[in-house]
């Protein structure tokens, strides 16, 4: 039976070991599959510092140039608990900045010297949300962006696909031998809400100018 690793940063850890290649998925089914981030990008593209909140192994920034935009237009800030994860965006991408972080703290960032910021899909792996936001917060420019993109636990389907892990843990590690499965262990999860997270970003005073909602077969196309 999988075991739930409740330590986020020993379990991502572990999981940097593992190589995802983006190539794994044709380039139409990736983009299908994760087409809000890259319509958020595209949002994003005028920004030329950018923070990426939680970048394990820079698999989001793969997907930033993924459609051919030049690397040395721009100056990345990866931040992550997992160090082991760090050293992987290291050897990607030697030219840019990665700490690692403690207690959501962005001590190594200069307050408003950030055009705009990206959060993929780590609220559902963390806590102290209104924390990090507020980091994050001051540390982008006035008029900064910041572009989120996560799991919503509204989503059947994403439930449906949480509830396989425990029920067919034999079945998902096979099929997913390359996902969130290490050592038949699996992350633990949080749920995400969505008017608590937009009561969160409007306190800490960020004015939110756009919400989309993906497709609920993303774990089918995406895997």
């Amino acid at each position: 039976k999988d075991k739930i690793q409740k330590d986020q940063k020993k379990f991502f850890n572990e999981h940097s070991s593992v190589d995802i290649i983006l190539t794994q998925h044709t380039p139409l089914l990736d983009h299908y599959a994760n087409k809000e981030q890259y319509e958020g990008f595209e949002w994003i593209a005028d920004s030329h510092s950018i923070l990426d909140y939680g970048c394990g192994t820079a698999t989001s920034i793969d997907r930033f140039f993924a459609t051919g935009r030049n690397q040395k237009d721009y100056e990345f800030i990866g931040v992550d608990i997992a160090d082991k994860a760090l050293e992987k965006s290291r050897n990607k991408y030697p030219q840019y900045k990665f700490y690692v972080i403690e207690n959501n703290k962005l001590d190594k960032v200069d307050d408003e010297s950030i055009d705009s910021a990206y959060i993929i899909h780590v609220l559902h792996h963390s806590t102290g949300h209104e924390q990090f936001l507020k980091e994050i917060y001051s540390k982008l420019k006035p008029g900064g962006k910041l572009l989120m993109n996560d799991l919503s636990s509204r989503n059947p389907i994403i439930n449906l696909g949480r509830n396989l892990f425990g029920a067919m843990p034999q079945f998902v590690k096979k099929r997913f031998s390359n996902d969130l499965v290490v050592n038949d262990a699996i992350p633990d999860k949080y749920s995400v809400n969505i008017d608590l997270t937009f009561s969160l970003l409007k306190k800490t005073g960020f004015k939110i100018v756009k919400v989309g909602y993906g497709h609920l077969f993303f774990f089918l196309f995406l895997w």
